[in-house]
């Protein structure tokens, strides 16, 4: 082989072993939702069937979220909505088993969402 498809070879080989390990270290629904409690201060307990769900003394009385998984990368958003009606939402992003909160914004609404 000449030098140039050595290159070109071992170049193809490397980006196939990124991406094997990005699809490996990509986070789990479960990695992000405790991440985000913790990240948060937010305590969860099971009560029977439900979970019930503290952040300060606040109680969280409804949540919902969006898990979105396309192997080399995955983002999680979760709206907590507090018993007074007040609503926060979280958005993180997840690559190499890292997870990271983004704000809202083009790039979470175009790619993350």
């Amino acid at each position: 082989m000449t030098t140039k498809k050595k290159v070109l070879f071992l170049g193809f080989i490397l980006i196939i072993l990124l991406i094997i390990i990005m699809v490996i270290t990509t986070p789990t629904k479960k990695e992000f939702e405790q991440w985000i409690l913790n990240e948060n201060e937010i305590v969860c307990h099971k009560d029977g069937w439900n979970v019930k769900c503290m952040k300060g003394n606040q109680k969280i009385r409804f949540s919902s979220s969006h898990y979105k998984n396309v192997a080399v990368f995955a983002s999680f958003e979760v709206d907590y909505q507090y018993e007074n009606g007040e609503q926060i939402t979280f958005r993180t992003f997840g690559v190499f088993g890292k997870i990271i909160s983004m704000k809202d914004g083009m790039l979470w609404e175009k790619i993350l969402n």
